[in-house]
């Protein structure tokens, strides 16, 4: 697009009332689809990856196949944000294409599951993952440090969402440095050996090799999760039809090469009985080139990038609660900006006390993050099929990026999003996970709600 393009009316900077002002430039974009996905998951993902399936080539197809879903995902919302750069990101694209049932269900599901789950679960992964590497802490004081991470961030993007995203910044910057480092260390200093990389046995349970891969997707997806927040802030990203795209195509690629190679680190330094009884595949990995140095300081990496993902699910989610509420499909309050800090400030407070909710019930790394992968999954593949039903009713539409490989390519992670989400309910049945159907179950009271905020209102 040519910077002699005149900009839309949403693009002014300058504040419009009860409007979120745009004030997040390319690189903002950017280090948001980067830092949201870099988090946790490529550190602590990897234990559980292996032992549902102990071979590390499949493990490492695992990591490449859901980098390339990730990417194809990406492809098909970048022309979506590009032609909708509102903040509310993927409920708009619902609301717009599939009804407001639609889109109300996927912005209650944020409130009740997905970004308060990745919150909550994030949090619980600093304390179980690394801090308790380093600390001795009582089940009482690790649920209070928890807790006590998600109110202090969530008043931080209260206070300033300039400042907010200026440590996300930062923090993405320091992650990715450390696993460049990760992946050096382990392909350079340590000693590694193929035979690591050879098959040790047979799924546990009598799963099937098709149903373990598709459950360790779900591990690696979690970890290649929160692309789509740089949708939900769309709407206060300096000219959005160019850096949108560019954003979330460019986040993917340089997220899945990293992720790809430092798991291929792991398997090639590490037995996957190692792997597999790890609870941070990355402090083992350290330790053996760097010693005890190392496996403090992929401590603190492991904590500092989950902190930065947390603060971008902080940052991202309310903006869709603030959508709903301007569209009449939420409490009024929660679309009011904050007259001094000009931030959905409500609508950070309702996450936050929801989180702390979460955390309490679920409490554990796997039980939240798992839930969030498998609700969250259902809503992009209805995202995906908004596209190809976008381009059915306006062909001729004025689209400033189009999905390259277009329908093969939204078909592709239609058909990826309904075999995770399939396989899951299955696995969820068979293996007795009340914690899934709980997710379900919340899912559900959304659905019940609806007629309640889409009745008329009373003037």
């Amino acid at each position: 697009m040519s910077d002699s393009t005149p900009p839309l009316p949403c693009d002014s900077a300058a504040p419009q009332g009860s409007e979120l002002p745009r004030r997040l430039g390319a690189f903002d974009a950017t280090s948001i689809v980067i830092g949201s996905m870099i988090g946790s998951g490529v550190f602590l993902k990897a234990t559980k990856i292996a032992a549902r399936l102990p071979d590390p080539r499949l493990i490492l197809l695992v990591w490449a196949v859901s980098g390339l879903l990730t990417f194809f995902g990406a492809l098909s919302f970048a022309e979506l944000g590009a032609q909708r750069p509102k903040s509310g990101g993927l409920y708009v694209i619902l609301h717009e294409e599939l009804g407001p049932f639609t889109g109300f269900l996927f912005g209650w599901s944020l409130l009740a599951i997905l970004q308060t789950g990745s919150i909550a679960g994030l949090a619980a992964g600093i304390v179980e993952r690394a801090l308790a590497a380093q600390f001795t802490l009582t089940p009482l004081q690790a649920m209070l440090t928890a807790g006590g991470l998600i109110v202090v961030f969530s008043a931080l993007n209260i206070v300033s969402v300039r400042a907010a995203a200026g440590v996300q910044n930062a923090v993405t910057v320091a992650k990715s440095i450390g696993i460049l480092g990760l992946i050096f260390g382990g392909f350079v200093l340590a000693t590694g050996t193929s035979d690591n990389l050879q098959r040790v046995g047979a799924p546990p349970g009598g799963t099937s090799w098709l149903s373990a891969f598709g459950v360790a997707m779900v591990g690696a997806l979690w970890a290649y999760d929160g692309w789509i927040n740089l949708s939900f802030v769309a709407g206060e990203v300096k000219a959005p039809q160019r850096n949108v795209p560019l954003a979330l195509l460019g986040g993917t690629l340089f997220v899945t090469s990293l992720y790809v190679l430092v798991n291929f680190a792991y398997h090639w330094v590490l037995p996957v009985a190692v792997v597999q009884a790890a609870k941070n595949p990355s402090r083992e990995l350290a330790l053996r080139f760097l010693g005890g140095g190392g496996a403090v300081a992929m401590t603190v990496l492991v904590a500092v990038s989950a902190l930065g993902t947390m603060n971008s699910s902080i940052l991202a989610g309310p903006r869709v609660l603030f959508a709903m509420a301007k569209d009449g499909l939420f409490f009024k309050r929660i679309g009011a900006v904050h007259p001094r800090f000009r931030t959905p400030h409500n609508a950070i407070l309702l996450q936050c006390v929801w989180a702390l909710v979460l955390l309490t019930r679920w409490q554990t790394f796997d039980a939240l993050t798992d839930n969030v992968v498998f609700v969250s999954w259902v809503f992009y593949g209805l995202g995906a099929l908004s596209l190809l039903l976008s381009r059915r009713r306006a062909p001729a539409a004025v689209r400033p990026f189009r999905t390259p490989g277009y329908p093969f390519v939204p078909l592709v992670f239609i058909a990826g999003a309904l075999f995770l989400s399939g396989n899951t309910v299955y696995d969820s049945i068979v293996h007795k996970n009340n914690a899934a159907l709980e997710a379900f179950g919340l899912l559900g009271i959304g659905a019940v709600l609806f007629p309640f905020f889409k009745r008329p209102k009373v003037a």
